[in-house]
C-alpha cells in the first residue's frame, strides 16, 4: 500500500556514522553542508551547534492492555523507518527567526506584472514573438498571474489563419505545444504535414534543425491515443537531437538536449523547470525580475507554512504517541510545495501538506502496523464516520480516527469561511475511498492472495493516495464550483483517474525491490510476473508501456475538448504523477534527485551557504 505521497526510502541510499551509530541516511559531507550555515546563523560556536538535523530516539509503540484480548495482535509487522534527521525544535527556531527577513514589496511586484502586461499586448500582431513570450511565462512558472492575457492572445492566435512560419519547425512545434496545453484543438496532421515527404517520412531538411528537434520532441509529448504522426515525431526527434547533441557547441543548448533527453518537460514537475529556465534565462528584463521576486516571495511563504504545518503536527501529536510510522513532516512539507507551488496557494499547501502526512500515516497502518480484523474495524469506522461510534475501535485507531475528523473539519471550516461551501461530505468521501482501497490490498496480503495485474490496477489507482488529495485541494483553489466540476470530481473524471494510474505504476516501479524485501503485498509488477509467467525484466518492461499509454490518455482527458475543471487545477492533478517520476525515476527502481531535495529544504530554510 505504499503511498505515491512519499517515498518511504527517502534518505536511505547514503551511508555514515554519528552518535557510535552506523546508519543509512545522510553524507558527511551533507551534513556538514548543511549544519555550517546553521551554526554561522544561530552563533553557535560549540562542538555539538545547534542544528535542526538530529536523530530522534526511538519511538515507544502504544500498550495493548487496554485492548480486548481477541484483538491483542501476537507480532506486529515494522516498516523499519529510520528516525528523522531533524531537531523540529531548533528547526522551529529557525523558522521563526527568517519569518520576517524581508517584506513583500507589492509596488514593484504589480508594477513588473504591469510592464510585462504592456509587452504582451504590444506583440498581439506578432504570433511568434507572442509565443516566446507566453512559453517563458510558463517555464517561469508564472502563468498563474497572467491567466486572462495569455488565454486571450491564444484566442486570437488560434483565429489567425497564419500562426506560424510555413516551413519554420520551431515555431509549428511550438504553437502545437502551447495551443494544446490550453485545450485548443489542433490536429498534428495539419500541424506538422508539411514536414513529411511523398514516401509518408519526415524531411531530411529538418534533420539538423536542432531547436526546430527540439521543440518538436517536446511538443510530442502532448499526444492522444491514436496519433500515430507525433509517435513518429518523437522518435525521429529523438534519434536526431541523440545524434546531434554532442556536435553542438553551444553548451547551453547542449544542456538542453540533455535535460529533454533525461525528461521531457511535459514530465517535470513546473517549480524544477522554472529554476532551471532563470537560471538560463537572458530574455524580457522585466519578466526575469518579477521571477526573481517570485522566487523570492515563494521561499519566505514556504517558510511561514512550514512553520504553521509543525506547529499542526505537533498539537497533533500522532507520531509521538503512535510511534510506528514514518516521521517524515519536514520531507512531507517538500512533496506538498513541489505539487503545489504557486504563491496563490498557501493555504492549500499547508491542506495539502496535512493530508499527505494523513495518508502516509493510515498507509502504514494498513500496510505494517494493524491486524486484518482491527483494519476492517477501521475501516468500517471511516465509512460511518461517526465520532460517538467508535467504542469496539483499539484505542490507538480511535486517536489516529479522532485526529482523522478534526483536521478534516477544520479543512471544511477553512473552505467554508472562504467560498460559503460545505465540501466536508467530499473530503470524507476521499477517506472513504482510499481506507476501502487500502483495506482490499490489506485482505490480499494477509490471505496471501496475488490478484490479477487488472484487479491490482483497478484498486490500485484508487489506493495511491492521490484522489484524498485532490479532494481536498480542489476546494482550496476555487471561490465558485459549478455543478460540472463538481460531478467531474465525485465521478473521477477520466483526467484524475489517468493520472492516479501514472502515479501508481511509476511509483510500484521505483519501490518494488524495497516492498519485496518487506514482504508487502502484491503490486502491479509482482501480480503481473505471477499471471502472465514472465521474468521482473519484461514485467517492467510492460509497466513502461503502460506508462506511455496512459499518457496519452491523460492528454486526451486534459486537453481535448473542454473537460470540467480549470487549468490550474489540472495541472495539480497531473503534478501528483510528476511528483512520483521526480522521485523515482521512470521506472529505474531508485529514488532519484535526492541531493536536490536536500538542497530544496536548505534553500527553503535561508541556509544556504551561498545564499
Amino acid at each position: 500500500m505504499e503511498s505515491s505521497l512519499l517515498p518511504c526510502n527517502l534518505f536511505q541510499s547514503c551511508h555514515y556514522t554519528t552518535m557510535g551509530r552506523h546508519s543509512s541516511y545522510l553524507p558527511v559531507t551533507a551534513f556538514r553542508l548543511i549544519c555550517a550555515p546553521i551554526r554561522a546563523s544561530m552563533g553557535q560556536k560549540k562542538a555539538e551547534p545547534a542544528s535542526p538535523l538530529r536523530f530522534a530516539p526511538a519511538k515507544v509503540l502504544p500498550q495493548f492492555d487496554e485492548m480486548p484480548a481477541q484483538l491483542q495482535p501476537t507480532s506486529r509487522r515494522s516498516g523499519n523507518y529510520l528516525p528523522t534527521i531533524w531537531d523540529y525544535d531548533v528547526l522551529e527556531s529557525l523558522l521563526n527567526d527568517k519569518a520576517h527577513d524581508h517584506a513583500r514589496n507589492q509596488e514593484v511586484e504589480k508594477m513588473l506584472e504591469d510592464d510585462v502586461r504592456k509587452i504582451m499586448r504590444g506583440l498581439q500582431d506578432d504570433h511568434s514573438a507572442l509565443l516566446s513570450l507566453i512559453d517563458d511565462i510558463q517555464k517561469l512558472g508564472m502563468s498563474y498571474r497572467f491567466e486572462e492575457e495569455i488565454f486571450e492572445g491564444l484566442e486570437r492566435l488560434y483565429a489567425s489563419k497564419k500562426r506560424n512560419g510555413e516551413d519554420d519547425l520551431h515555431a509549428t512545434a511550438l504553437c502545437f505545444r502551447i495551443l494544446r496545453q490550453h485545450g485548443f484543438p489542433v490536429s498534428p496532421d495539419e500541424e506538422f504535414g508539411r514536414f513529411i515527404d511523398h514516401e509518408g517520412k519526415f524531411l531530411s531538411s529538418i534533420c539538423n534543425d536542432i531547436h526546430g528537434l527540439l521543440t518538436m520532441y517536446e511538443a510530442s509529448c502532448y499526444g492522444f491515443e491514436g496519433e500515430d504522426l507525433l509517435d513518429e515525431a518523437n522518435a525521429f526527434a529523438r534519434k536526431h537531437l541523440i545524434n546531434l547533441k554532442n556536435k553542438v557547441e553551444d553548451r547551453e543548448l547542449a544542456d538542453q538536449i540533455d535535460v529533454a533527453l533525461e525528461l521531457p518537460m511535459h514530465h517535470r514537475l513546473p517549480i524544477h523547470v522554472a529554476k532551471h529556465t532563470f537560471r538560463k534565462y537572458n530574455g524580457n528584463a522585466s519578466l526575469r525580475e518579477l521571477a526573481k521576486l517570485n522566487f523570492e516571495l515563494s521561499e519566505l511563504m514556504y517558510r511561514k507554512e512550514l512553520h504553521d504545518v509543525l506547529s499542526w503536527w505537533r498539537h497533533l501529536d500522532l507520531q509521538n504517541r503512535l510511534g510506528f510510522s514514518r516521521d517524515r513532516i519536514v520531507e512531507i512539507f517538500h512533496a506538498a510545495y513541489v505539487i503545489a507551488s504557486t504563491t496563490d496557494f498557501s493555504d492549500g499547501r499547508k491542506a495539502l501538506a496535512k493530508t499527505i502526512y494523513l495518508v502516509c500515516f493510515i498507509d502504514d497502518l494498513y500496510d505494517v502496523y494493524g491486524s486484518l480484523e482491527e483494519l476492517r474495524l477501521f475501516t468500517k469506522a471511516i465509512d460511518r464516520w461517526d465520532v460517538n461510534d467508535i467504542d469496539e475501535l483499539p484505542e490507538y485507531m480511535r486517536t489516529i480516527f479522532l485526529a482523522l475528523c478534526k483536521t478534516s473539519d477544520e479543512m471544511a471550516q477553512e473552505v467554508f469561511k472562504k467560498t460559503g461551501f460545505n465540501c466536508l461530505s467530499h473530503i470524507k468521501e476521499g477517506w472513504r475511498d482510499l481506507c476501502k482501497a487500502f483495506m482490499v490490498e490489506a485482505e490480499w496480503y494477509f490471505n496471501k492472495q496475488v490478484p490479477t495485474f487488472k484487479d491490482f490496477l483497478d484498486n490500485g489507482w484508487r489506493s495511491i493516495g492521490s484522489i484524498t488529495c485532490i479532494n481536498v485541494i480542489y476546494f482550496y483553489l476555487h471561490n465558485e464550483f459549478t455543478q460540472a466540476s463538481l460531478d467531474g470530481l465525485n465521478n473521477l473524471h477520466d483526467a484524475i483517474r489517468y493520472s492516479c494510474i501514472l502515479a501508481r505504476v511509476v511509483n510500484d516501479l521505483g519501490t518494488e525491490q524495497n516492498e519485496q524485501q518487506r514482504g508487502d503485498a502484491a503490486k502491479s509488477i509482482k501480480s503481473y510476473v505471477h499471471e502472465k509467467g514472465v521474468s521482473i525484466k519484461d514485467a517492467r518492461k510492460h509497466m513502461k508501456a503502460v506508462i506511455k499509454e496512459n499518457w496519452k490518455m491523460y492528454n486526451k482527458a486534459a486537453y481535448n475538448g473542454a473537460p470540467p475543471f480549470s487549468r490550474a487545477f489540472l495541472e495539480l492533478v497531473i503534478n501528483f504523477t510528476r511528483s512520483n517520476i521526480f522521485w523515482y525515476g521512470n521506472g529505474d527502481g531508485l529514488v532519484n534527485h535526492y541531493d536536490q531535495i536536500i538542497s530544496d529544504l536548505i534553500n527553503m530554510l535561508g541556509c544556504n551557504p551561498e545564499g
